[in-house]
């Protein structure tokens, strides 16, 4: 009677962790149409660059509701670590409508440092909260969703890391934004294709602590 009080508890906080999460996301969606504030000159009301930004983030926040919907889907439980881990990546949805409208105003290496490493935030703790649910997830004889699983995760944990990697020669530039990312250009383009193709081609199993806790999974 205990333990299913216990797991009644545990499903109960997990499910109001998924609700406060949905209300941060259609927060912080609300507050990036609000970023398009009206311009002082008419000519700038179709102004490419803001609408790319605006609608890119807006597309970006979305695909993290996506993920982190898919995550909680397959009657992931939460504990405390996941929530504390949960709130950092809400942290970074909340923060993104300012780290928008920093980089939109001011288009220099400060502002673009603050707004990929927001998304490097997202993308680390996304991934950390996907490998728990995987982990809860071991007796699930969907080997192949779970191996998507997987790489997904190793793919967002990289890039977060090459996107923090790259900020750190990036920072030290005192030159313009447009500058520092041209010298920069094959660097990061190389970089992401390596991270994509070593997860896809490069992982092919699960790792023991992911697999089935009493056999080998299936290959």
């Amino acid at each position: 009677m205990a333990e299913r009080i216990s797991e009644k508890n545990r499903e109960r906080f997990t499910s109001r962790l998924e609700a406060f999460s949905d209300l941060v996301f259609g927060f912080s969606l609300s507050l990036l149409a609000t970023r398009l504030d009206v311009p002082a000159k008419m000519t700038d009301i179709f102004d490419s660059a803001r609408w790319l930004a605006i609608i890119g983030t807006f597309g970006l926040v979305c695909r993290f509701w996506l993920e982190h919907y898919r995550i909680f889907r397959h009657h992931f439980v939460a504990e405390m670590l996941d929530a504390v881990v949960n709130f950092a990546f809400l942290f970074g949805i909340a923060v993104l409508p300012y780290a928008v409208q920093t980089f939109l105003r001011f288009k220099a290496v400060p502002a673009f440092t603050l707004y990929v490493g927001d998304f490097s935030l997202l993308l680390a703790t996304l991934a950390v909260l996907r490998v728990r649910s995987l982990r809860q997830r071991r007796d699930d004889p969907d080997f192949a969703d779970r191996l998507r699983e997987w790489r997904r995760s190793l793919t967002q944990l990289f890039i977060a890391l090459f996107m923090t990697g790259m900020l750190i020669p990036l920072s030290r530039k005192s030159a313009t934004l447009a500058s520092a990312l041209g010298d920069l250009d094959w660097y990061i383009l190389g970089g992401f294709a390596a991270i994509i193709l070593l997860a896809r081609v490069g992982v092919r199993r699960l790792p023991a602590f992911l697999a089935y806790p009493a056999r080998a999974a299936p290959r």
